[in-house]
């Protein structure tokens, strides 16, 4: 039971809301262009892994080393990048 402001009596009503908005978002403010100080070492391993990838691509269509070979090297490449990213210092 609560007391509403009026001093009435509030017997078993609930909220029609619980903070959580299911409407559409509003509109950007404008352009906002990415600030590189904002950027966390998380966000650089995430582009540092597909960049050793094709890079790896890259270097098999280009050069006389078979794909196979260039694709397992830079898997082996980047898989250090990807454990650091989860195992050793994971986001909190």
């Amino acid at each position: 039971m609560s007391v509403t402001s009026g001093g009435g009596v509030n017997v078993g009503r609930q909220p029609r809301s619980n903070g959580f908005s299911t409407g559409r978002p509003g509109q950007p403010d404008g352009l906002h262009l990415l600030d590189p100080s904002e950027l966390s070492r998380y966000d650089f391993v995430l582009a540092l892994i597909p960049f050793v990838l094709m890079l790896a691509w890259v270097v098999g269509q280009v050069s006389s080393v078979p794909q196979w070979a260039a694709m397992a090297v830079g898997a082996l490449t980047a898989l250090p990048l990807l454990a650091d990213g989860l195992a050793v210092n994971p986001p909190a």
